[in-house]
């Protein structure tokens, strides 16, 4: 079974860490490991984690941490400006992302992919493609990653101690929520957004 990932967790305050923390408390894989509402360096010497996720009204770029090539998630408001370039391991997202979206830009980050929000005037040139039509649950972001896998649908079954008619059923609703015709479809479209952590 894969080790849970480890989040270090810094905010404005001490609500905004809270609200931060659940977010990744409700759901299976992670563990915070440390908040904090100052970026004290002490606490973050102190503490072993994977990636940091920061919520801050812009990207400080000060000596935060102590290593340089720590994987890190900043949480940015929307009108706030973003660098063109970010250096290391730094991600940007909107603030406003749903949960199951910091958490899968999270796990990207962690694994030393890049995650950046998109604005109004950049457009991407498949950006039909790699628009969301209905955003999928965190039950169905993990038989999606169990199905990259290579998992059939009754070892999805096992492994998520629930029925193969309840697994059918979310393989089906995944394929239906990101326009896929097919598992393997799903697959590759699920990658390209970045919702399956290779």
């Amino acid at each position: 079974m894969q080790q849970a990932l480890r989040v270090f967790i810094i905010a404005e305050n001490d609500t905004a860490c809270r609200k931060l923390s659940r977010k990744f408390e409700e759901a299976a894989g992670f563990v915070v490991v440390g908040v904090t509402a100052t970026s004290s360096s002490a606490a973050l010497q102190a503490a072993s984690f994977d990636v940091a996720v920061i919520q801050a009204s812009q990207i400080v770029r000060s000596a935060t941490f102590p290593n340089a090539h720590v994987p890190t998630l900043y949480l940015l408001p929307d009108e706030s400006s973003q660098p063109k370039e970010l250096t290391g391991k730094n991600a940007v997202l909107s603030r406003n992302a749903s949960a199951p979206q910091i958490r899968a830009a999270a796990m990207a980050v962690a694994v030393g992919l890049r995650i950046a929000r998109t604005n109004n005037s950049a457009t991407v040139e498949n950006d039909a493609e790699l628009a969301f039509v209905e955003l999928l649950t965190d039950r169905e972001l993990r038989v999606l990653n169990l199905v990259a896998d290579g998992l059939s649908n009754p070892k999805i079954a096992r492994v998520l101690r629930i029925s193969r008619n309840t697994v059918k059923f979310h393989v089906s609703s995944i394929i239906s929520k990101l326009g896929a015709t097919s598992r393997t479809e799903a697959v590759i479209i699920g990658v390209k957004r970045g919702l399956i952590i290779l």
